[in-house]
C-alpha cells in the first residue's frame, strides 16, 4: 500500500514523520499522538526502501515494543520478520548473545532478576564470613546498581569491605555465567569500547535508530545509541521533558540536552496538539508546568472544545474520601452507563491505596491494582522457574539453593555447607558438588543425607537430559517434572486445610507450563533459554489496559502512558503532592513532583476530580491537612470547587439517597 502522509498526520507530525535522514528531535506533549507519528514514520521508511533489518526502534515496555511492531505491520501489510522493535533491556540480551564469548562468558548465560541479585548478593556476603544481619541487602543491591551504571561511584571514602563485596558479586556472576538486569545496559557498552568489530557489525546492522520515550533513558542508554549512531547521523528522539519522572531509576533528562550537543545539526519538531484532554485540562497542565524553569517551550492546545470544569473536592478524611470516590464513581457508571475501565484513581504513593480499595470493594465495584504481586513473583511460579533454569543450566548455583530442599528433602543447611566445601575444593558448582557427594563412600555422610543429595543430583540430570531431547516437547517435560517432585503435595503442606488457595497456586503452575507449550508452538527452533530469559524479561507491565470491566487504582508513576475518560487523583495535599520526603531529600526535586502531577492531569480525557482531604490520618493518629501547594499555580476559573455547605439539589439527595438504600440491603441480605 501507499501511504498518504499528509492526510494521515497534521503539519508538526508529517514534518517529523518524512524527515528521514540526519539526527532528529521531536518534542511530542502529553497525548499528541506521537506513537502515530512513529508508526507512520517508520512505515516511510520501509516504503522509501530501507531495510527492515537496518531499523532499530527502541521504548522502555515490552507491550509498548509489542504495540508499535503490531502497528507498524498493519500499516503496511508485511510480516517485518526482521523490523526490530525493543526495549533497550531486550536490545541488550539481544546484543549478548550474539557477542557475549567476547567478555568471557557462554552464549547461554543467565539472567538474574532482583530476587536472583538479591540471593546472590547474600551468599557473597557468607562467602566472605561476614554477617549477613550486618548489611541492608536492599540498600547494597541499589548501591550496586548504581556504582554499576555510572549513577555513583564508591569514591575515596569508600570502605574496602564495600568494594570487596562488589568485586566478588561481579566475579560470582560471571563464575555462573549470569548476568543481572544493570548488565543488559552495561556490558553492550563494555563490548562495543573493548572490541570495536563488534561495534562496527552493529553500526552496519543498524542504520537508522529511533528511541521513543527518550526522556526516561539513562546516561548509559543514551551512550547506546548515541554511539551507534555516531557514524550514520540517523538517530530520531521523541521525548517529553514535562513528563520525565524517573529519576530515582536513573533516568536522565538532561539527555536533552547532551542529544543537542552531540548532534547540532539536528532537526527539531514540537508536538503540542493534544488529541487527548479537554481544553480545561489541558489550560490547568499547562500553567502548572511553566512553573518549572529548565524545561523546552511549549503549549498543549486541542480544538476538541472546553468541557467540564475540573472538580476540587475536600473530604473530612481518608474514609470520607474513599467513600466520595466510590460513590462518584457507582452513580456515573449507573445514570451515565458508563464501564467501570473508564475510571482511574491515581495516588501518589502505595500508602494510600489501602484505603480505597478496600472502600471500593465494599461498595461492589470490580477494581484493579495495578502494581500488586506479579504471576512471576508468586513464590509457586518462582520455585517452577528455579526448578526450569537449573535443569537447563545446572551451574546456576542461586536457583539450585532455592530448590534443593523445595519440596523438604532433608537437605539442611549443614548439607549444604559440606556441599559448599565439596564445590570449593574441586572448584566446581553446587550441582557437580551434589554429584560428587552422591557417589561418596567415605561414611562421613548419613547415608539417608547421601542418597538424598544423590537423587536430586540424578533428577536434575534426567530433566536436563530430557529437555535437550531433541523432538520432546519442553512444556511436557516440565510437566513430568512438576508431578515427580509432587510439588501440588508440597502446596497443601503450606496450606493445610485451604483447598482454594492449594487449587489457585496449582492453576498458576499450570498456566507456566502452557505458557512455555505456546512458546514452543509460536517460536519453532529457538531454545528454552529463550524462553527463560523472556520470563526474566516479563516486567510488570500494566494490566489495567487489559481488563475491561474494572475500575484502576494505581500510582501515579503506574500510569504514565495511559488515558481514561474519568481521572480522581487522591491525596492532592502537601506532604503527598509533592511529596514530603523528595523534598526533605533536595529541594530541587519540587520540579519532578511538578511534573508528576502533570502527568497525573494529563492522563484524563474528560473529567478531572481532585480531592483534597481537610484530615488525614498518618501512624494511627488524624491530623490536618494542607491543599497541595500546586493547586495554587492553576487558575481557580478552570475549578468548581466543593462547598462543603452547599445544599445538594433534589436529584443529587434522590441519587445519594438510593445509594445509600441499596448499601444497607446489602448489609441486611
Amino acid at each position: 500500500m501507499t501511504l498518504d502522509l499528509k492526510r494521515a498526520l497534521n503539519s508538526e507530525q508529517y514534518r517529523a514523520a518524512s524527515a528521514l535522514d540526519g539526527p532528529l528531535l521531536v518534542i511530542a506533549g502529553a497525548g499528541s499522538g506521537k506513537t502515530r507519528m512513529l508508526t507512520y514514520r517508520i512505515a516511510h521508511m520501509l516504503e522509501q526502501g530501507i531495510d527492515e533489518r537496518a531499523i532499530l526502534a527502541l521504548t522502555f515496555t515490552n507491550k509498548a515494543a509489542r504495540e508499535m511492531g503490531e502497528r507498524i505491520r498493519s500499516l503496511t501489510g508485511k510480516p517485518l520478520e526482521n523490523l526490530t522493535t525493543a526495549t533497550f533491556h531486550s536490545f541488550g540480551m539481544g546484543t549478548l548473545k550474539q557477542y557475549i564469548q567476547h567478555l568471557g562468558f557462554r552464549n547461554n548465560f543467565t539472567i538474574y532478576d532482583t530476587n536472583d541479585r538479591m540471593a546472590l548478593i547474600k551468599e557473597v556476603i557468607e562467602n566472605l564470613d561476614y554477617v549477613v544481619e550486618s548489611f541492608d541487602l536492599f540498600e547494597l543491591s541499589a548501591l550496586f546498581s548504581d556504582v554499576k551504571t555510572g549513577r555513583k561511584s564508591f569514591g575515596a571514602n569508600a570502605s574496602q569491605k564495600i568494594r570487596g563485596l562488589y568485586e566478588e558479586y561481579e566475579q560470582h556472576l560471571k563464575a555462573y555465567n549470569a548476568v543481572d538486569f544493570d548488565d543488559l545496559i552495561t556490558k553492550p557498552m563494555d563490548l562495543f569500547n573493548a572490541h570495536p568489530q563488534v561495534l562496527e557489525k552493529m553500526r552496519q546492522r543498524y542504520t537508522h535508530i529511533l528511541v521513543d520515550e527518550f526522556q526516561d533513558t539513562s546516561l548509559a542508554q543514551y551512550r547506546i545509541v548515541e554511539i551507534l549512531a555516531r557514524e550514520s547521523r540517523n538517530l530520531c528522539v521523541v521525548g517529553d521533558d514535562d513528563q520525565s519522572i524517573y529519576s530515582w531509576r536513573g533516568a536522565n533528562y538532561e539527555n536533552l540536552v547532551m542529544f543537542e550537543r552531540d548532534f547540532p545539526e539536528r532537526i527539531e519538531v514540537k508536538l503540542e496538539r493534544n488529541y487527548r484532554s479537554s481544553g480545561t485540562i489541558l489550560d490547568a497542565a499547562n500553567s502548572l508546568i511553566l512553573n518549572n524553569r529548565e524545561r523546552k517551550e511549549k503549549k498543549l492546545w486541542t480544538d476538541g472544545g472546553r468541557g467540564s470544569s475540573i472538580r476540587l473536592i475536600h473530604p473530612a478524611n481518608d474514609e470520607d474520601e474513599a467513600s466520595q470516590i466510590a460513590d462518584q464513581i457507582m452513580l456515573a457508571h449507573k445514570k451515565e452507563d458508563r464501564p467501570f475501565c473508564d475510571y482511574a484513581i491515581l495516588v501518589r504513593t502505595n500508602s494510600l491505596l489501602d484505603t480505597l480499595e478496600a472502600k471500593l470493594t465494599e461498595r461492589g465495584i470490580p477494581t484493579i491494582v495495578t502494581g500488586g504481586t506479579s504471576f512471576f513473583d508468586r513464590k509457586e511460579i518462582r520455585d517452577i522457574v528455579s526448578y526450569l533454569k537449573v535443569v537447563a543450566n545446572p551451574s546456576d548455583d542461586i536457583n539450585l539453593l532455592r530448590i534443593i530442599n523445595t519440596p523438604r528433602r532433608g537437605i539442611g543447611r549443614t548439607t549444604l555447607e559440606r556441599l559448599r566445601r565439596v564445590g570449593d575444593d574441586h572448584n566446581a558448582s553446587l550441582f557437580t558438588a551434589a554429584q560428587i557427594m552422591g557417589r561418596s563412600t567415605d561414611g562421613q555422610m548419613r547415608e539417608g543425607i547421601r542418597l538424598a543429595v544423590a537423587r536430586f543430583a540424578s533428577l536434575i540430570d534426567d530433566y536436563h537430559h530430557d529437555l535437550f531431547q531433541r523432538g520432546k516437547s519442553k512444556a511436557q517435560v516440565l510437566r513430568s517434572l512438576v508431578e515427580e517432585i509432587d510439588y501440588k503435595s508440597h502446596i497443601e503442606a503450606e496450606h493445610p486445610d485451604n483447598e482454594a488457595a492449594v487449587a489457585f497456586k496449582m492453576k498458576g503452575v499450570v498456566l507456566l507450563s502452557d505458557m512455555l507449550a505456546r512458546f514452543e508452538r509460536e517460536n519453532p527452533g529457538s531454545s528454552i533459554f529463550d524462553f527463560i530469559n523472556r520470563l526474566s524479561l516479563a516486567g510488570k507491565e500494566s494490566e489495567a489496559e487489559a481488563d475491561g470491566g474494572k475500575v484502576a487504582l494505581m500510582t501515579i508513576h503506574s500510569a504514565k502512558g495511559l488515558e481514561f475518560d474519568t481521572v480522581f487523583v487522591a491525596g492532592v495535599e502537601d506532604r503527598f503532592i509533592p511529596h514530603a520526603r523528595a523534598i526533605e531529600d533536595d529541594p530541587a526535586n519540587i520540579d519532578e513532583e511538578r511534573r508528576l502531577f502533570y502527568v497525573a492531569i494529563t492522563r484524563a480525557k474528560r473529567a478531572l476530580i481532585l480531592s483534597s482531604c481537610e484530615n488525614r490520618r498518618r501512624n494511627h493518629v488524624e491530623t490536618p491537612s494542607l491543599p497541595s501547594r500546586f493547586l495554587q499555580e492553576m487558575p481557580k476559573e478552570l475549578f468548581d470547587e466543593e462547598d462543603p455547605a452547599k445544599q445538594l439539589t433534589g436529584d443529587e439527595m434522590v441519587d445519594k439517597l438510593r445509594l445509600l438504600r441499596e448499601r444497607l440491603e446489602k448489609k441486611i441480605g
